[in-house]
């Protein structure tokens, strides 16, 4: 535990003076990416409160201070991931993503679209890249088709990126339309699981032979996938940790990088 806590308030130090980032540019940071899984950073808050709380109540013991600092740690270590963490995670794994003229690539889930407009600025003219989700709050804060589709043309992207409405599980596409698909912290939110092994069949139906597959999601999914996209003849599948800035509250909670040859 003392550990944990030690490792988040370095996480916490270091979005302080190595990112020397403003609050206000902090919350335009939540503004354009959102916070992805809200009610985790709610329920460690609210912890943390009850805690204090009953530490007050209870004559300063110190087993709820200890109770208190556990759940802060965790709190801030979560918004440390879904602040800073995610994009450094696809900052290290799109250097590896091949782009071209020819690229038609995927985003499933895209959300505020993080993914789709760092690979949209990196792609050559020709290439295009297409955002779907369902937009779901409770998946990602304050997400919407209208808020994306305006960035995407106050970028100057109207080219090379465009975004809809669709559920990963019944794709509105043609069999092997994309090269390369793409998806952040977002299949492991289908449910029940039959739900996400149709996202991963969906997947492999759209994605070319030979198509690039890049998957950053919960830990404990991530092995799920593998088992599956090995079944539906995937190969040179790696799944690799991101570390503690994957942390989803704890190393409990791991964040890990599928990649895949279709």
């Amino acid at each position: 535990m003392l550990l944990f806590l030690v490792v988040s308030s370095w996480l916490v130090c270091y979005t302080g003076k190595s990112e020397k980032k403003s609050g206000e540019t902090y919350l335009k940071t939540v503004r354009e990416n959102g916070i992805d899984g809200v009610g985790g950073l709610v329920a460690f808050t609210s912890l943390a409160v009850v805690c204090f709380i009953v530490w007050l109540a209870t004559g300063l013991t110190t087993s709820w201070l200890i109770a208190t600092l556990f759940y802060v740690a965790m709190a801030s270590c979560f918004l440390y991931t879904t602040l800073i963490g995610k994009q450094k995670i696809w900052d290290q794994q799109l250097p590896q993503l091949t782009l071209s003229t020819d690229t038609r690539a995927l985003d499933i889930g895209c959300g505020h679209g993080m993914v789709l407009f760092k690979i949209a600025h990196r792609l050559p003219a020709g290439g295009h890249i297409t955002g779907i989700d369902i937009w779901r709050q409770q998946d990602q804060t304050n997400n919407s088709l209208a808020t994306v589709t305006q960035r995407i043309h106050a970028e100057g992207l109207d080219q090379v990126a465009a975004v809809q409405t669709a559920d990963m599980r019944e794709l509105p596409f043609a069999d092997n339309q994309f090269n390369a698909i793409v998806s952040s912290l977002a299949i492991h939110n289908v449910k029940p699981k039959t739900g996400r092994l149709q996202s991963l069949r969906e997947i492999a139906r759209v994605l070319q032979p030979g198509g690039q597959l890049v998957i950053a999601d919960l830990g404990f999914s991530c092995n799920a996938y593998r088992q599956e996209l090995t079944r539906l003849g995937f190969h040179d599948i790696q799944v690799t940790s991101t570390g503690v800035i994957g942390w989803w509250g704890g190393p409990w909670m791991p964040r890990l990088v599928l990649r895949a040859i279709r």
